[in-house]
C-alpha cells in the first residue's frame, strides 16, 4: 500500500478512526466496529450497541489478513489464464443485452436485503433466470423441514432446558446469539454480582459423536454415531408423545438416557430448546421441530422464534445440475463464499455438470477449484472494501461500509457484479464511479435502506453511525409439525464398518480459510493441532482395529 501524496486534512497520522460495519456470514451478520489508521482497516471489535452484539469468533479477528492476503486473487481469469478486463466487459456486456438468456445465480447462505431485492429485478429482466443457494456446511436439511427460508433462533437467556442433536451450537454450528447462554451457566449471574442459585442455571444435554467445544460444557452427554441420532431424537419424541415413524431403540444405557431426558424437558415445557446439527437429516430437524411444538417452545417470549429469511424462492446445488443437465441453464453466476466444485457431495457428480454449461462466471476472493473451472474468473472485493448490508441472526437489518477502496484494481463486489447485469449495457463499474462517485452498489443500498428506514439524510446517517436500523427484524413464521417419514436407522459402526464424518474445521471452516496463517496457526480448540489435521478415532475402536499402542509413521520417511 503506497503511502499518501495529498493527506486528507482532517486525518491526523497515528491517530484511529472507528466506524460501524458487520461481516456477512451464513449463521446471520457480525455486527463490528473496525478500526483504521489514515484508512487502512487494521482490527475489528464487536458493535455492543448493536442489539444482536455478540462479540467476535476467530473468524472474524482473522478476516482482517485477508484483506492483505499475498494469495488474494487481483486478476481476471479466463480458462484459468490471466486476461484483459475488456474482454470481461465485452462477455458481460452480451449477456446483459439476452434478456432471454437461460441464466443462474448461485448465492451463498448470507441474508442481503439488497441482494433479495436485485434478485427480484433479475428476475424481471431475464424471463428464464433461475436463483440458487449453497454453501457446503449449512446443507439442505433445515429448510425441507422447516419451509422455505423458515428458520429458527434460540434465545438462551429464556431456555432453562437444552438439547443439542449433534449440533455444536456454542463452537462451529452457530444458531444464534450465544452469550445469553454463557451467562446462564453462572450460578451468580451474568456479572457474578448476585447470590449463587443453583436453579437459575440451564442444564444442558447434548447427543453426539466427536467431542465438541459445545458437548465438553455438557451437563449430560451422549457419545454416539451421528448416524444413530435420528434413532435417540425418535424416542425422544416418542417419549413426549409426539407420532413418529422412528424405529424404537433397544440399548438399556441409552433408553434410561432418554427416559430422564424426556421427563426434564417436559417439566419444563415453554423454557426448553431442541436444536438440530446443520449436518443431520431433514427427518432430524423434523423431529426436532415436532418435539419443540410439542413442548410450546415457540413463539412470542418463548425459548425459540420461528422467522421468515428473505432467502426464500432459492433452489439447491441438486436443483441447479438438474436445471444445467436439462438444459434449462447454460449461463451461471457463481457467488458463493464456497467452493463447489471441490466441496460439492461426491455422489452429486457436480463437476460434470458444470463443465457442461456455455458460460460460466465465478466471483471469489481465493483462486479455488472452482475459479479453475469457470469460464470467468473475476476477484472479488472484501467486505472491507465493500457496500452491502446483511441480516443478523434475528434480522437486524445490518450495513456493511467499506473502509477503503479496494486494493487491486479488478476486484468487485457481488452487489457491482448484479448491478452490470443489471444495466442495459453490462458496464461494470467497481470501487468508485465516474469522475470519483461512490460505487453504484452505495445508491444500490442506500435505496434498500430507504424502503426500510425512511429518506433523508438524517436516518442514513444515523444508520452509518450505529452500524443498524434500530427495531428492525425478521417477521415470525409458522411452520408446521409433518409425522416424520424416517427410514430404518442405520446399523451402529462397527470396527469392520467403520463411519466417517468430515468435520467442520475451527481454522479453515469448509476450506475458505486455507491461506490464512492466523487462523493456521491458532491451535484447534480440541485436538490442539496447528498447521495440520488428523482422523481422530476412539480408543476402544483403536484397540479393535489393533492399532492402539502403534506409532504411525507419517510420510514420507526420512532419517532426520
Amino acid at each position: 500500500i503506497v503511502p499518501y501524496t495529498k493527506a486528507p486534512e482532517w486525518v491526523i497520522p497515528g491517530k484511529a478512526t472507528y466506524y460501524a460495519s458487520s461481516m456477512p456470514r451464513a449463521c446471520g451478520a457480525t455486527p463490528l466496529v473496525v478500526t483504521t489508521f489514515e484508512g487502512r482497516p487494521t482490527k475489528v471489535a464487536p458493535n455492543n450497541l448493536h442489539p444482536d452484539a455478540e462479540g467476535t469468533d476467530a473468524f472474524a479477528q482473522a478476516s482482517v489478513l485477508d484483506l492483505y492476503s499475498p494469495s488474494r486473487s487481483r486478476k481476471i481469469l479466463k480458462g484459468a489464464k490471466v486476461a484483459p478486463r475488456a474482454d470481461l466487459e465485452k462477455a458481460l456486456a452480451a449477456l446483459a443485452a439476452d434478456k432471454s438468456a437461460k441464466i443462474g445465480f448461485l448465492f451463498g447462505a448470507d441474508d442481503s436485503p439488497t441482494r433479495a431485492r436485485l434478485t427480484k429485478e433479475l428476475a424481471g429482466k431475464y424471463s428464464a433466470a433461475k436463483f440458487y443457494q449453497y454453501e457446503a456446511l449449512t446443507g439442505d436439511a433445515s429448510n425441507a423441514a422447516l419451509g422455505d427460508g423458515v428458520k429458527l433462533v434460540p434465545d438462551f437467556a429464556k431456555a432453562d432446558r437444552i438439547l443439542s442433536l449433534d449440533c455444536d451450537f456454542a463452537g462451529n454450528d452457530s444458531q444464534g446469539p450465544v452469550g445469553p447462554f454463557f451467562d446462564r451457566r453462572k450460578p451468580e449471574g451474568k456479572d457474578y454480582s448476585a447470590k449463587a442459585d443453583a436453579s437459575k442455571m440451564n442444564r444442558l444435554y447434548i447427543v453426539e459423536g466427536a467431542f465438541t467445544l459445545t458437548g465438553g460444557m455438557a451437563d449430560h452427554r451422549l457419545r454416539i454415531a451421528p448416524s444413530q441420532v435420528a434413532g435417540i431424537a425418535g424416542q425422544v419424541a416418542r417419549a413426549l408423545g409426539v407420532s413418529t415413524s422412528a424405529p424404537e431403540i433397544s440399548d438399556p444405557k441409552h433408553l434410561e438416557w432418554v427416559k430422564a431426558l424426556a421427563a426434564d424437558l417436559k417439566a419444563h415445557a415453554g423454557k426448553s430448546v431442541v436444536l438440530a446439527g446443520s449436518r443431520q437429516s431433514a427427518a432430524v430437524h423434523q423431529l426436532a421441530l415436532s418435539i419443540n411444538l410439542a413442548l410450546g417452545n415457540i413463539g412470542e417470549g418463548k425459548a425459540l422464534a420461528a422467522v421468515q429469511t428473505e432467502t426464500k424462492g432459492l433452489g439447491t446445488l441438486a436443483s441447479l445440475k438438474a436445471d444445467i443437465d436439462s438444459s434449462a441453464v447454460d449461463t451461471l453466476v457463481v457467488i458463493t463464499p464456497s467452493n463447489p466444485i471441490y466441496d460439492a457431495p461426491a455422489d452429486l457428480k457436480f463437476a460434470e455438470s458444470f463443465a457442461k454449461l456455455k458460460t460460466s462466471i465465478h466471483l471469489g476472493t481465493r483462486t479455488d477449484a472452482t475459479a479453475h473451472a469457470a469460464t470467468w474468473h473475476i476477484p472479488s472485493a472484501h467486505y472491507l472494501e465493500s457496500w452491502s448490508d446483511a441480516r443478523t441472526a434475528n434480522g437486524v437489518y445490518t450495513v456493511v461500509q467499506p473502509m477503503i477502496l479496494p486494493l487491486y484494481a479488478d476486484c468487485v463486489s457481488e452487489l457491482e457484479l448484479l448491478l452490470a447485469l443489471l444495466s442495459n449495457d453490462g458496464k461494470l463499474l467497481n470501487g468508485e464511479g465516474p469522475k470519483g462517485a461512490a460505487s453504484p452498489s452505495y445508491d444500490a443500498v442506500r435505496a434498500t435502506f430507504t424502503a426500510l428506514g425512511g429518506e433523508g439524510d438524517k436516518a442514513w446517517k444515523s444508520l452509518l453511525r450505529d452500524g443498524f436500523l434500530a427495531g428492525s427484524k425478521y417477521p415470525a413464521a409458522t411452520p408446521t409439525a409433518k409425522v416424520s417419514a424416517l427410514e430404518k436407522t442405520p446399523e451402529a459402526p462397527t470396527a469392520k464398518s467403520l463411519e466417517i464424518i468430515f468435520a467442520t474445521d475451527s481454522s479453515i471452516f469448509d476450506g475458505r480459510w486455507i491461506d490464512n496463517g492466523w487462523l493456521q496457526e491458532a491451535p484447534d480448540p480440541i485436538s490442539k493441532h496447528t498447521w495440520d489435521n488428523a482422523a481422530l478415532i476412539a480408543p476402544q475402536t483403536a484397540k479393535e482395529l489393533g492399532i492402539y499402542d502403534l506409532l504411525i509413521t507419517p510420510e514420507p520417511v526420512s532419517s532426520v
